[in-house]
């Protein structure tokens, strides 16, 4: 069971970002994470992208709009993330609770929250 402050994304929803040229970049959501009351995506490419591997995560920030620019309250507004440490706090937060779903085997005894579990017969 992945812990609340992760939530994992499993459909196939394409999300369209755009470069710094305006050219557009489809991924997948991996998942969401809460860290330090700030949210964050993982994202995956949904198609090969130039200098990114094809397993491989990128984190972005969700947010609004930045000053001076109009916002669309049911849009979310992903801001890459530069700062190395919080990619890797990120990251670390995503596996902990993949390794967790990973570990639930449906005998929801050892289970943190048995009475949620997604497994339990």
């Amino acid at each position: 069971m992945a812990d609340e402050k992760v939530q994992l994304i499993d459909d196939d929803e394409i999300i369209t970002l755009f470069d710094e040229d305006d050219n557009p970049m489809d991924f997948y959501e991996v998942a969401v994470v809460e860290y330090r009351d700030e949210l964050y995506a993982l994202l995956q490419p949904a198609e090969e992208i130039e200098g990114i591997a094809e397993d491989e995560v990128l984190i972005f920030k969700i947010g609004g709009k930045e000053d001076g620019e109009p916002e669309n309250e049911d849009e979310d507004y992903f801001y890459p993330v530069e700062d190395e440490a919080v990619q890797e706090a990120v990251f670390e937060e995503y596996l902990r609770a993949t390794a967790d779903a990973d570990a639930c085997d449906g005998n929801c005894a050892g289970c943190a929250s048995a009475e949620d579990c997604e497994e339990k017969e």
